[in-house]
């Protein structure tokens, strides 16, 4: 990926390797810095920054709304004489547990200057969940049958809504929303169960509501097995048994 971005006579090039990345993966790229001027001119920093942004606040220009993630700082003071360039190489790893790309927003790559958060160039990164969550998911939606009905970003965690099928297993289940994070070298798992079921309001019988929650926390030990492989039995066990919780006693 590529972009652009003028400041005046300052010309910033930034390159970045690849079009799509997980989380806890490493960005490459470089930037360059051209003067463009008859002049020598002296710039304060170079600087990359990840940030995340809503794209109702970057779409109002409200740039105080910037979570960032890294700022990092290529060079400082650096005199560029007229008509030549520098080029800075950096590498960025990001967290096993930031924001994923979701409709809200994402992720973002500024670059320029001292001002890069006001006044600077601008990349979307498309962030898609950690491997390990990839392999969760497909042993939910493959294994159970669950249907994935969205994905997206909630404070540290990433939030995955999933419909159950059709079938007597599940006949008081609406649907279970998990949130799921990588951190640590720890496997994370909040499940929220909603449920429905028949309750008395005074001489009434209704249909009641209530959310129901399990928390499992996997070691690494436990979801990976020798040379690195994710453990889909791992997977497949502790989902089976946080669906106990939705099962009823007896199936007919």
């Amino acid at each position: 990926m590529r972009s652009t971005y003028f400041d005046k006579n300052i010309e910033y090039q930034i390159e970045v390797v690849g079009e799509t990345w997980d989380q806890g993966e490493i960005l490459n790229g470089k930037l360059q810095i051209i003067n463009r001027s008859n002049n020598s001119i002296k710039l304060e920093s170079a600087n990359i920054v990840i940030s995340h942004g809503l794209n109702k606040a970057i779409k109002e220009k409200n740039t105080s709304l910037w979570e960032i993630e890294e700022n990092l700082v290529l060079a400082k003071n650096i005199l560029l004489q007229s008509n030549k360039y520098e080029i800075f190489n950096w590498s960025i790893k990001l967290r096993t547990d930031c924001p994923i790309t979701d409709k809200f927003g994402g992720l973002f790559l500024l670059f320029g200057g001292e001002e890069v958060l006001s006044k600077g160039g601008r990349l979307d990164l498309n962030i898609k969940t950690h491997p390990l969550l990839k392999n969760f998911l497909q042993t939910f939606t493959t294994q159970f049958r669950f249907l994935e009905k969205y994905k997206k970003r909630k404070n540290n965690w990433t939030e995955i809504k999933l419909i159950p099928p059709e079938s007597k297993e599940f006949p008081n289940l609406e649907s279970v929303t998990c949130l799921v994070k990588f951190f640590e070298e720890k496997l994370e798992l909040n499940y929220i169960f909603k449920m429905k079921g028949l309750g008395r309001s005074g001489n009434q019988m209704k249909i009641t509501k209530k959310n129901r929650e399990i928390v499992q926390i996997i070691e690494k030990e436990n979801y990976l097995l020798p040379g690195g492989f994710p453990n889909r039995k791992c997977f497949r066990e502790n989902i089976d048994q946080a669906l106990n919780i939705a099962r009823p006693e007896v199936i007919f």
